[in-house]
């Protein structure tokens, strides 16, 4: 497998994102029945209001008024529902049978959409005996600001009339549906955190001065359509540099080093399980040296990962905390390495460049808590084996919010890898610590 398939892979799963909004786009003539549509019905609302014994307005009417509230759930239509039956009786009241429509309509939502429901009546009932008779005299008082009966004419109510348009003459109206938009965009922990440490040339148990500054970036598009499919898509991006005193080869190298994609397509199974297709891809910016030495330890796309698995998600959100946790029981690794000089440094045969696995397992934990008013802890387990070398790390990172724009955080990031070279008298193990104070905003 080379660049090519795993270019051709991210392009497949890129197509997937602009899907939805290239069918928006492409089906304008839709647009137009859903616009005639909406004015239609104000027609026959108008038409109705005009034929109605009260006269006016048929918004004004409260039969209608729990339409135009915010969404509630209103024990009334549920009751007419299971007690009552559909009456055939043409004498009824125009209003009766408004209400039982309108019954029939809250009942659809309930069923069908109820994660469209905000709030229950039940805070309601409880005033609405004692503000029963203030509401009485308050309701002549209100006025609708658009009165359907005055603005359509007698001409557009006729039963022969064709289907209004905005070409049609019905501008006034100013009717503008809206498509949902399923995706939301996010750029979250944007910071640059500066640290600053002097040692004087006699301090008793010895170091050196140092400097570094920081930056860091996570950028989010994320889909979700409220029904069945979510894509989910996080680019993550953080580089550090530092200078030290005691460095006379490099006046300054990076102390931290990374741009991680994370691609998710997941089908919802149940309320908080997903079966998903996962792609997370990483690699550096900048090349990695250690203190008076010219060697080149990693580089941009020395390595490169990406890694797809196929599994089930799990989502639990409760009141600070929040978990997403994706296991794989099957993976596909593949790793490249630009600088030959560094393929076996990295798990792979000398002087190769790629090296390519499957059959493998996967598991990526992510979570949020958000521990008091501002300290929260973000973390993140990565661990991954093909059965022979596993690879686990684990981030943890603290804040420690000052104000709006001020923040300290705590990075604590151990790691093991027993697919690397290890160097004699080294462990597998691996710790990287930093503690940091800067500026940070969301958007």
């Amino acid at each position: 497998m080379d660049v090519r398939h795993v270019l051709l892979s991210l392009l497949t799963l890129l197509a997937a994102s602009f899907t939805e909004t290239a069918y928006a786009q492409t089906t304008v003539p839709k647009r137009n029945r859903v616009e005639a549509q909406a004015i239609d019905s104000l027609r026959e609302l108008a038409r109705r209001s005009r034929s109605s014994r009260a006269g006016g307005d048929s918004i004004v009417s409260p039969t209608y008024s729990s339409l135009f509230f915010y969404p509630t759930f209103y024990m009334h239509p549920v009751n007419r529902a299971i007690l009552l039956r559909p009456s055939a009786d043409t004498c009824r009241s125009h209003e009766a049978k408004v209400t039982d429509r309108a019954s029939q309509a809250w009942n659809w939502v309930y069923t069908h959409a109820p994660h469209l429901i905000r709030e229950a009546d039940a805070a309601a009932d409880t005033t609405q005996a004692t503000s029963s008779t203030a509401a009485a005299d308050s309701v002549a008082e209100v006025k609708p600001e658009l009165n359907l009966a005055a603005i359509v004419t007698d001409s557009l109510l006729e039963a022969d009339a064709p289907p209004l348009t905005v070409a049609g003459g019905v501008e006034d109206l100013k009717v503008v549906p809206h498509r949902p938009n399923f995706w939301t965009l996010k750029a979250s922990e944007v910071s640059l955190q500066f640290l600053q440490c002097y040692i004087s040339s006699n301090w008793h148990k010895g170091g050196e001065s140092n400097n570094s500054l920081q930056a860091s970036a996570i950028l989010e598009a994320n889909y979700n359509n409220k029904q069945k499919i979510t894509f989910d898509n996080k680019l993550e991006m953080k580089l550090g540099f530092q200078n030290t005193r005691g460095d006379d080869l490099h006046k300054y190298k990076t102390n931290s080093d990374m741009i991680r994609m994370t691609n998710k397509l997941g089908l919802r199974a149940t309320s908080r399980w997903y079966y998903t297709a996962q792609l997370q891809s990483w690699t550096q910016f900048y090349p990695g040296y250690k203190s008076n030495d010219e060697k080149v330890y990693s580089d941009f796309m020395s390595p490169f990962e990406t890694v797809f698995s196929i599994g089930m998600e799990y989502k639990l959100s409760v009141k600070n905390f929040n978990l997403t946790a994706n296991i794989s029981p099957l993976a596909f690794d593949y790793k490249y390495v630009d600088r030959l000089g560094l393929s076996t440094s990295f798990g792979l045969r000398e002087n190769k460049h790629e090296k390519f696995e499957y059959g493998a397992a996967n598991m990526t934990i992510n979570y949020t808590w958000n521990m008091f008013k501002n300290v929260s802890w973000t973390g993140r387990i990565y661990y991954y084996t093909n059965y022979e070398k596993v690879q686990v790390e684990w981030e943890n990172t603290i804040n420690l919010t000052i104000n709006r724009f001020l923040t300290t955080q705590l990075f604590l990031y151990p790691r093991f890898d027993d697919g690397a070279t290890r160097q004699e008298g080294k462990s597998y193990f691996q710790f990287y610590q930093q503690l940091s104070l800067g500026f940070k905003a969301s958007f």
